[in-house]
């Protein structure tokens, strides 16, 4: 365990993760979460992350495996990659 900038508490480490999914729209959860791309290759994502304002994103390159971003909120994309969200 360790600290972000913000003094909030961080892990390395994922214990519980699941699927991103799109069908309601722009992927959110109430907890701060990292992102795995298990895709062949990087991907550009629009996220909102922890730290951020609600409603701001800005566009992030996501490399294949976990990704150290903490983020609130994906922004609904036709990507073909498979996204998983852990924390």
């Amino acid at each position: 365990m360790g600290q972000n900038r913000n003094g909030d508490v961080v892990s390395a480490q994922v214990s519980v993760a699941g699927v991103v999914d799109f069908a309601n729209g722009n992927f959110k959860k109430d907890a701060p979460f990292c992102i795995k791309n298990d895709g062949e290759a990087a991907v550009v994502l629009e996220v909102n992350l922890w730290g951020m304002p609600e409603g701001e994103f800005i566009s992030t390159r996501f490399e294949t495996g976990w990704n150290p971003e903490i983020v609130r909120e994906i922004k609904k994309t036709s990507i073909n990659a498979t996204l998983l969200w852990g924390y």
